[in-house]
């Protein structure tokens, strides 16, 4: 039942732009209820019994393109482009939607069923509660991962569902980003509540390096690799001073281009 447990998505922010030459000022209203409609799904919506609370905060950003009228006033679709990020390291681009929508549409989540607009964003609550729990704990997303392959499976060839069911099985199959991520966070929890060694926090940062090494000597430039690293490189990068693990940042710095003035001004650690 909708509202019934806390939900994981409790700040969701959606906003919007328009295209003014195929939309006119008195037809804005239909693009508010829209709006609305998906951060009230978001918000009220549960989509894990065992992960409840897990405030993870999401921002949508639409663009709207054309609405479809089937008369004068009767609106029956929209067709959109659309952003979707946790204001960190996840943010995704879906554009070319055609999405169903008229005078009092309403959506519920119900995942044994496949809806062409409720499940584009079950697929995306599923993707963001799994990269949520890897952090909590190595490969707890597992079961979210599967549940959005789940609902690409129902999508069939329609609306893209092909790439998208490619995308989980990308982050899904990446062990070494994995455990890069959980290793992170569990570092900075460990600092966060002093309940730590430095042997354990030295532990975490030797698998750090040692996955993100892996994932370029196997995957390359991984972009959800790359993502991650810009979100979080000051976090690491003090890890890695932590225990003057200039190799580390030597690594960065060949790695990833955007943030190399960064690891500049952190190159002559002295190791010895």
């Amino acid at each position: 039942m909708l509202g019934a447990s806390l939900p994981q998505f409790v700040d969701t922010q959606v906003s919007y732009e328009y295209n003014k030459s195929q939309i006119k000022d008195d037809e804005l209203y239909i693009l508010d209820e829209f709006t609305k409609l998906i951060e009230k799904y978001y918000n009220i919506s549960n989509f894990s019994y065992d992960h409840r609370d897990l405030n993870i905060p999401l921002k949508i950003h639409f663009i709207f393109e054309k609405i479809y009228f089937s008369g004068e006033d009767n609106y029956k679709k929209i067709g959109c482009q659309f952003i979707i990020s946790n204001s960190s390291d996840q943010f995704y681009y879906n554009k070319n939607l055609i999405l169903p929508f008229y005078k009092g549409k309403t959506i519920y989540h119900n995942e044994s069923l496949y809806d062409p607009l409720a499940s584009i964003f079950d697929y995306y609550a599923y993707l963001f509660i799994a990269y949520e729990l890897d952090s909590y704990k190595l490969f707890l997303g597992d079961y979210y991962y599967s549940k959005a392959l789940e609902v690409t499976s129902m999508g069939g060839s329609s609306n893209k569902w092909d790439s998208r069911m490619e995308k989980i099985k990308e982050i899904k199959n990446n062990n070494y980003l994995r455990i890069v991520r959980f290793s992170l966070f569990e570092s900075m929890e460990k600092l966060y509540d002093k309940d730590y060694s430095l042997k354990e926090l030295k532990e975490l940062a030797i698998a750090i390096l040692e996955n993100l090494k892996l994932v370029h000597n196997k995957l390359g430039y991984d972009k959800n690799t790359l993502k991650f690293i810009d979100a979080f490189h000051k976090e690491i990068i003090e890890l890695f001073k932590m225990f003057k693990m200039n190799q580390g940042v030597e690594f960065l710095y060949n790695f990833d281009d955007k943030n190399k003035s960064y690891y500049k001004k952190h190159l002559l650690i002295d190791e010895n």
